[in-house]
């Protein structure tokens, strides 16, 4: 037993009280006692209070906000994947600490977070992203009561923000119309026209996210089934000369989709046109090329999303300009258009389930009110 007789006559009580797992550093509590009986008293409740979670942690004495958003930022970086986590760190160091860091935590009201977020509105942000900085914010004022900062959840009160509509922001999306006009003014002789055709005719036509569709190397397609896997995601983070590769976003996002057979026909000529080009690189095309490497880069994203709003200007298309992630909502809602169910869809997308797709696609979805009416009128 850590119990030792001093000089004095008293007795020092040594409690190991386990490693924290944020720091890693072993936690120890020290007190001294007249007796060796009240020594055996002060570790035992000392021991029981810890096994109950009734002993404070001597980390929770005195918290400023940039500790506690690292102590948040630590426990992030352990629960989510590391492309998330990034995206994490740089909303709470860009946006959440400048703003609280000199604050005094205990002090901290709900209205001081509603103000926060008016700071945000104010800046023309969209309310989704400032739903997304919310959730932070939340997460990092839980922490604090759980390290006994704060007594109240401050945020309980504050609900999502809605446009300014009263509803939530539309998925924009273009039709097979508008995606005809804008696929047009490609020149297949061109080899940037025909990677840039091939590469935004695959986004509309599959649903897959941009960061799967970088991602997919030669050996993910199967031109005889005309079948794509998808069991990886590139990041806009840089690891070395390249860009960093993981896993999907979830396990459901790990699939298997279908292509139309113009498309893989399509794949099959871009994959002779891309060998070439990569040969006068020096590059031998492998399977395990990338799929959508235009040469001996990978593609910039920031460029396939602006090409298409300098497009629409360029060539006067009079079709409304949109980024690359809305190319997945074009698809489904061509899918919905035609007819297509709503699990099918789910799994297309790689949605871990279906209220998920719903919740997001739901309004485009036809309305079943007249149908159902039709339904009651042959019974009347």
């Amino acid at each position: 037993m850590p119990i030792k007789k001093l000089s004095n006559g008293k007795y020092r009580v040594d409690i190991s009280l386990g490693v924290d797992p944020i720091t890693g550093i072993r936690r120890r509590k020290t007190k001294i006692a007249n007796s060796f009986k009240e020594a055996e008293e002060i570790y035992y409740s000392t021991r029981r209070e810890y096994h109950n979670g009734e002993l404070p942690s001597s980390l929770k004495k005195a918290y400023t906000f940039t500790e506690l958003t690292e102590k948040f930022l630590a426990i992030k970086k352990r629960e989510v994947k590391l492309s998330t986590f990034r995206t994490i760190k740089n909303i709470v160091n860009s946006r959440i600490l400048p703003y609280f860091k000199d604050s005094t935590i205990k002090l901290i009201t709900h209205h001081d977070i509603y103000k926060y977020r008016e700071t945000l509105q104010k800046e023309n942000l969209k309310h989704t992203y400032i739903n997304k900085v919310m959730a932070y914010v939340k997460g990092i004022f839980d922490l604090a009561i759980e390290e006994n900062l704060l007594s109240e959840r401050l945020s309980k009160k504050l609900k999502k923000l809605k446009d300014k509509d009263g509803i939530e922001e539309h998925v924009k999306f273009w039709t097979p119309e508008q995606f005809q006009k804008f696929i047009m003014i490609f020149d297949d002789n061109k080899y940037r026209d025909f990677f840039k055709k091939i590469y935004y005719t695959f986004a509309y036509f599959t649903g897959v996210r941009i960061g799967e569709q970088l991602a997919l190397e030669w050996k993910d397609f199967n031109k005889y089934t005309n079948e794509i896997i998808i069991n990886k995601t590139l990041t806009s983070f840089k690891q070395g000369n390249d860009f960093l590769v993981t896993s999907p976003k979830t396990s459901k996002s790990n699939r298997v989709i279908t292509v139309n057979k113009k498309l893989s026909a399509s794949l099959e000529k871009w994959k002779d046109r891309q060998k070439e080009a990569l040969e006068e690189y020096g590059i031998e095309q492998t399977d395990t090329t990338r799929i959508f490497k235009f040469n001996h880069r990978t593609p910039n994203r920031n460029h396939l999303n602006e090409f298409i709003k300098q497009a629409c200007e360029k060539y006067n298309l009079d079709i409304p300009p949109i980024n690359i992630h809305a190319f997945r909502h074009s698809h489904v809602s061509l899918l919905i258009n035609s007819g297509e169910d709503i699990h099918i869809i789910s799994q297309r997308l790689g949605h871990s389930r279906t209220s998920t797709t719903y919740d997001i696609y739901g309004h485009l979805f036809p309305n079943r009110q007249k149908e159902l009416a039709d339904k009651l009128d042959n019974l009347f």
